[in-house]
């Protein structure tokens, strides 16, 4: 179905030269404004849309940006519509979806089937929970005359793939995981102040800018909001999922001196523990990790590099169990862990007696992790 609907919305927008929608009349390509970005959030009249572009018309202006509100997303976009005068809105390259923190926690349901349905839309589109704020807000005023929310979008999304204290998740994953386990990870970001300065206003006129920055996960129950993985304790998620990246760990080593390890790889392996009636009443997790020390406080004392791998070892440890605590506490599988068992040990799992879900509030976890530091190349060995 979704292939034939896409493969209609093609025939379509080679016969209209239209913008978003399908009945959209012929226009030329300098009429079109492209929708790069999208914002949802709940109104009294039911949805509110926020929508932005990354730059207008002519080349020379910069991201257009427009609210719309409707009893329907359809609706919503018709309202922004008749707001654009001649332009016509082309939504096929969207490339950020934004839902406010309490629109998320009604349910997001409605967008999530909207973004599936539509032909317009790509559902590997990704999907971002605003964290302490609405998607219009966000939306409307990031950024300045000459960037928009999307090219700080951008940005975020190559930071979390760097730093591995988060991902992007797209709708396509947050449906399958919705589907599969009646839980997902969404990534979450918070709109903040930048340290540049608006240079396009007069310099009477000209105010602190705001920017987004990623903010760790944003865990969904059902469809709903449940609750938020800070970003420091993402690299938990990460390590858990098989997706951990160069994250930076701070520790305070034996002289007080705050020493900053750099995460360069990590796996971790589950162990059930089951009791004589085949009930499975607590996991295990194996941890093996290493970290680059890029700066030593006492030269190359090997006693020093044992304390700071202990640290490096609490750190770690500490960050997943926080993970691990809150998925029990929720009662929802958010991290897969029944997928991840059901390879290990079928057998065991299929017997189960009751459901993951059902066994998970009463599971006990025991975490363990070594830990192995390693150095950058000193060039002072080549001299």
């Amino acid at each position: 179905m979704k292939k034939k609907l896409s493969l209609l919305f093609i025939i379509v927008c080679a016969l209209s030269l239209g913008g978003c929608g399908i009945f959209a009349k012929a226009r030329g390509v300098e009429h079109m404004l492209v929708i790069q970005t999208l914002g949802f959030d709940r109104a009294d009249r039911g949805v509110r849309l926020s929508l932005a572009s990354s730059a207008g018309v002519s080349a020379e202006e910069g991201p257009k940006r427009m609210q719309g509100e409707g009893p329907s997303i359809t609706a919503a976009i018709e309202t922004v519509r008749g707001s654009v005068n001649e332009e016509e809105l082309f939504c096929a390259h969207i490339g950020h979806v934004l839902i406010g923190e309490e629109t998320a926690e009604t349910g997001i349901g409605e967008l999530l089937n909207y973004i599936c349905r539509s032909p317009e839309l790509r559902i590997s589109v990704p999907v971002y929970v605003v964290r302490g704020g609405t998607a219009g807000a966000c939306v409307l005023t990031v950024g300045d005359g000459r960037h928009g929310v999307c090219d700080a979008l951008d940005s975020v999304a190559g930071e979390v793939k760097l730093r591995g204290d988060g991902r992007c998740t797209s709708a396509a994953e947050i449906a399958q995981g919705l589907a599969r386990r009646g839980s997902a990870l969404v990534c979450a970001i918070r709109c903040i102040p930048s340290a540049e300065r608006d240079e396009s206003a007069g310099e009477e006129s000209q105010q602190a800018l705001k920017t987004v920055t990623a903010d760790g996960y944003a865990v969904l129950d059902g469809e709903r909001l449940a609750a938020f993985i800070d970003r420091e304790n993402a690299v938990g998620v990460g390590l858990l999922t098989g997706a951990a990246g160069l994250c930076e760990l701070p520790v305070v080593d034996r002289n007080g001196q705050t020493q900053t390890l750099t995460l360069s790889d990590g796996h971790s392996r589950l162990r059930p523990v089951w009791n004589a009636d085949g009930a499975l009443t607590g996991l295990d997790v194996d941890v093996r990790a290493s970290a680059i020390l890029s700066e030593s406080g006492d030269g190359g004392d090997e006693d020093y590099e044992q304390s700071l791998t202990a640290l490096f070892e609490q750190e770690l440890s500490a960050r997943i169990a926080a993970v691990l605590k809150l998925e029990r506490r929720l009662g929802v599988d958010f991290l897969g862990l029944a997928e991840q068992l059901s390879r290990t040990d079928s057998g065991r799992f299929d017997a189960m007696a009751e459901p993951f879900a059902a066994a998970l509030p009463e599971l006990t976890f025991q975490v363990s992790v070594s830990g192995q530091l390693s150095h950058t190349s000193d060039l002072r060995e080549d001299l």
